[in-house]
């Protein structure tokens, strides 16, 4: 003999309602294609220490990850001019953590001989004369960083110039 017991019946079809919902989650979520992440701006550049020899900027690289899921930064790819003269390039491969839905930072440091600005191009005194009298340094950062979200890269544009006075103007 069976009988019918409705405690029973309301678990089992309560039971499937949750089970079909996270499943339409799944699904749902593995159907979501990310958005690009965007270059927003490059601040707070300094020059955290200046010689002879060496001159190091640092500065803070300002995304936007437009996705409800996070993802990483995977790799730098950037060339630096100061003045119009090629200075160096930032390649490296990274692992940092990009949060959803949000603005994220990316510290940037570098370093260069001033005696590139001076050396190359337009000759020694001729290039020291206008630094001299600009009293100034035109940073340009050009390249990309690829950002990876649920596995796909991205590569972001990265073009921005700074302009820098130098000490005592």
């Amino acid at each position: 003999m069976h009988l019918y017991n409705k405690k029973n019946t309301r678990m089992k079809n309560g039971n499937i309602l949750v089970l079909a919902s996270l499943l339409l989650g799944f699904i749902s979520a593995c159907s979501y294609t990310p958005k690009k992440p965007d270059f927003i701006n490059l601040k707070n550049v300094t020059i955290t220490s200046a010689n002879l020899d060496t001159v190091v900027l640092s500065g803070d690289a300002i995304f936007n990850n437009p996705n409800p899921i996070p993802g990483k930064l995977t790799k730098t790819n950037i060339h630096i001019k100061v003045n119009d003269i090629d200075i160096t390039d930032i390649e490296q491969n990274v692992s940092i953590d990009v949060s959803k839905n949000s603005d994220f930072t990316v510290p940037v440091h570098f370093s260069f001989n001033p005696k590139q600005l001076s050396s190359e191009h337009e000759g020694f005194f001729k290039n020291a004369l206008k630094n001299f009298l600009s009293n100034q340094l035109i940073i340009e950062y050009d390249g990309h960083v690829t950002i990876e979200i649920l596995s796909i890269g991205f590569d972001i544009p990265v073009a921005h110039t700074d302009t820098m006075r130098l000490v005592g103007s």
